[in-house]
Formats: structure tokens, C-alpha cells, sequence
């Protein structure tokens, strides 16, 4: 029946929603007066089949009926109801008060027990208890939906663990992990499903034993670390992985904000910092780093390398002549023609002005001087627009253990000098006799 929004706003419980089954007439209409006072939504049903069908469709919070009816009781209606929807609130009224009946609204979990003739002081408190905990029960939902919008508009993956079981989490975690899609596979529920995201890396956060993951992340105190998971794709992200326990409760709130950009990021600023910003060759102290480690390495395992050094030939000169910016265009050139010759593993950088050097590992110097030999001839070759020849004098020194970084590149640069001496465009092998 349509009601005006006055009539609405009479009502004392405007919002709750009414399920009334009784099959003896006159009490229906008698408790029925009662019940239009007092709620703006009340659906009516003769017996069990009608009462079950109106809940269905409507979906009630609070039903009140009879236990005894034709067709289907009171309390088979509820059971069945029941097994819908646990939190619903039941009153039942009827005119036996013999144990049988009573055991079984309480193995129904009828709320509240009404006797017949119906005491309406009884009844309204009956109602009024359950209505505060249907009002209580929608305003916890509607707690649990308004921290559920929160969690879910979070790009963090947030999910909480309680004895093992991951019991929430919010849709960034289910977007990775596809936690909640797979409800069949009650393994998915289990912390240890998380264990094979962990992606091994040294620098990142990985369980020795993935049963215990959680235990060995918790052991160093912190309860904060790195690590590395595989994608939906199969890609990689990084998090920072956070956890802590939630106040009065059994469960631990696990946090992941994901810093797969800001790495990224962090990564190409870093390699930018090394690069010569003109040429994209390594800068000189980059280089020095990477000889060190090259020598530590040769050194444990017996193993050679060798060092090129080279210098454009007059180049002050020929900067003077044609400008800065075409003298920057001849250095771009240079190390382009250098970087495409070399191999992968090889190393160049910028060892000063008009000077380059190469790292070539694995390398004798006999085998250095040919590949500084190809260099030479390939540059010497080249038609530099608006220039025309340019040509270069390399130096090549090889490492033997004992040797130091120090006496390394002075035998490089020694034997650069040699070929700048020998009239430029050659490369010299650094011996003693040099």
C-alpha cells in the first residue's frame, strides 16, 4: 500500500522491514493494528510456504510469527530462513508452552518467545530489543561498507591474517594475488598460498622456509621489509611490506606499498649519474669503480684484461677551427663508433676531455691492440660531416696480478704517449721497453 512521506515519518521504526505470519484471522488482524503504528514495511503471510516466499522476495529484518500453521510451521519456515541468513531477528508466538516447541525455537535461534494470549507489553519489548540490534547490526554494515570503500579505493595491498587464514583484504590485493575469485579453492584462504608471490632476490625480503613466512618476517623486529612479488602477468613488483598486530584481537594487518616506480626511478637517476651526460659513455669515476672491481675479480681467478686508451687526435686544435658544438658532435660520434664495436660486456667511459677509455675483460693485450687496431681503422675511415678525417692515438696496458690500478693506467697512459710520439693514429702495447 503507497504511504505519504507524513504518514511515513509517523512510524516509529520507519526503516526496518516487517515479515508478520500468523494463519488464525482474528489474531492476525488484531496484532496487525498494532504492528501499522509502528512500522512503515510489513509484508503479510497466512502460513509457512507464503511466509518463506515473502522473505525471499523482500528480505526482511525482523520476523514475527506463529509456530503453528498448516502447510509448513512456524519453525520449519525459520529454519529455512535460517540457513539464509543467520542474523536475521525471529519473534514467535504460540499458544503451547510444552518443552519440545521451546527446544526447538532455541535450536532455530528464535530470538524472542511469546506466549498466547499475546501480552503487548511483552511483545513491544520483545520488538524494541529487536530493533536495536537490527539498527546496530545495519550500522556496523555500514561501518564495514564505508571501511571497505576506503580500503578498496587504496592502491596499497592491504589484507589481515587470523590463525593462519587470511580472513579480509581489499581489492588491490585480490587485483594481484586473485584472492576471492578462486572461492572454491579454500587453499587461497591459507597464509601460506602468499608464500609463493615472494620472488628470490637478494636485496629484497625472501622466506628460507615458505611454511614459516610470517614468523621469519616477524623475527627481525622491525616487522617491515622489501620484497619482491610476481604479478597477475607474471611481471614483478616491488613493495615495502609493513605488519602489526590489531588491538584485541588475534590478527595481524599486513600493509604493501607498492615502490616499483619509485625504484625504477631511483635506478635510471642512478644510471644517468654514472653516464657522461654528452656521450652516454661512463664518467670517470664510475669507471674507477668498475676497474676496481674487475681487478678483484681477475685476481681471485687468475684472469685477464686489458685497458685501451684514446685520444682524438688535435682535437683543441680542430675545436677551435669548427666551434664547440661541432667538437661536441665529433666526441658523440667517437663514442658511438666505439660503443657499437665493443661487446656487451666491454666497458667504455669518458677519461677526460677528448679522451676515452675501454675496460675489456677476458682480454690479452695482443687481442686488446686488435680490437683497438679495428677502432683506429673504423674512426680513421669515417667521414665526419663539415670535418672531414678525424683520427686517434690509442694506448693499450694489460693486468697482471700484483699489479696495481695505479701502475695500470700509467702504463695505459705511457703508452698512449708512445703513439702520440710514433706521429699519432697508432696504437701502442704498453712493454718495458716503452
Amino acid at each position: 500500500m503507497a504511504r505519504s512521506v507524513l504518514q511515513y515519518l509517523k512510524y516509529q521504526y520507519p526503516d526496518i522491514r516487517v515479515l508478520y505470519v500468523e494463519d488464525e484471522r482474528f489474531s492476525r488482524e488484531k496484532l496487525l493494528r498494532v504492528l501499522n503504528r509502528r512500522f512503515a514495511n510489513i509484508h503479510v503471510a497466512i502460513d509457512g510456504v507464503e511466509g518463506l516466499q515473502l522473505y525471499q522476495k523482500y528480505k526482511p529484518d525482523l520476523i514475527i510469527a506463529d509456530i503453528k500453521m498448516n502447510q509448513m510451521s512456524g519453525l520449519e519456515m525459520i529454519k529455512n530462513i535460517r540457513a539464509q541468513n543467520e542474523k536475521v531477528q525471529v519473534i514467535v508466538t504460540t499458544a503451547h508452552d510444552d518443552n519440545d516447541i521451546f527446544v526447538q525455537s532455541i535450536e532455530n535461534n528464535v530470538n524472542h518467545f511469546i506466549l498466547k494470549p499475546i501480552d503487548l507489553d511483552l511483545l513491544l519489548q520483545a520488538i524494541q530489543k529487536s530493533v536495536y540490534q537490527i539498527q546496530l547490526e545495519k550500522e556496523l554494515e555500514k561501518q564495514k561498507n564505508l571501511t571497505r570503500t576506503i580500503l578498496d579505493f587504496q592502491d596499497n595491498l592491504i589484507f589481515v591474517i587470523e590463525n593462519g587464514e587470511i580472513v579480509e583484504w581489499n581489492q588491490a590485493f585480490t587485483n594481484v594475488t586473485g584472492m576471492g575469485i578462486h572461492k572454491n579453492n579454500p587453499t587461497c584462504y591459507q597464509s601460506e598460498f602468499l608464500a609463493s608471490f615472494f620472488v628470490e632476490d637478494p636485496h629484497y625480503f625472501y622466506p628460507k622456509d615458505k611454511g614459516r613466512w610470517m614468523e621469519e618476517f616477524s623475527s627481525n623486529g622491525k616487522n617491515m621489509a622489501k620484497v619482491r612479488w610476481k604479478g597477475p602477468l607474471g611481471n614483478d613488483y616491488n613493495y615495502v611490506m609493513k605488519a602489526g598486530a590489531i588491538p584485541g584481537t588475534n590478527q595481524t594487518l599486513f600493509v604493501l606499498t607498492d615502490i616499483t616506480d619509485i625504484e625504477k626511478e631511483s635506478r635510471e637517476k642512478d644510471h644517468l649519474a654514472m653516464l657522461d651526460p654528452l656521450t652516454s659513455s661512463y664518467t670517470r669515476q664510475k669507471f674507477k669503480e668498475i676497474l676496481a672491481s674487475e681487478m678483484r675479480r681477475s685476481e681471485q681467478f687468475n684472469r685477464a684484461f686489458s685497458l685501451i686508451l684514446m685520444d682524438i687526435d688535435f682535437f683543441h686544435t680542430l675545436n677551435d677551427q669548427i666551434g664547440h658544438t661541432a667538437g661536441d658532435k665529433v666526441l658523440i660520434t667517437v663514442s658511438t663508433i666505439v660503443q657499437q664495436r665493443i661487446r656487451e660486456c666491454d666497458i667504455l667511459a669518458r677519461w677526460g676531455g677528448e679522451e676515452f677509455i675501454l675496460l675489456i675483460p677476458e682480454t690479452v693485450g695482443q687481442n686488446a691492440v686488435v680490437l683497438a687496431e679495428s677502432i683506429r681503422s673504423i674512426i680513421e675511415q669515417y667521414h665526419f660531416l663539415k670535418i672531414g678525417k678525424v683520427t686517434c692515438s690509442f694506448g693499450v696496458s694489460e693486468f697482471a696480478p700484483g699489479k696495481t690500478k695505479s701502475e695500470l693506467l700509467a702504463e695505459a697512459e705511457h703508452s698512449l704517449t708512445s703513439s702520440k710520439n710514433n706521429g699519432r693514429n697508432c696504437v701502442t702495447l704498453y712493454t718495458k721497453e716503452h
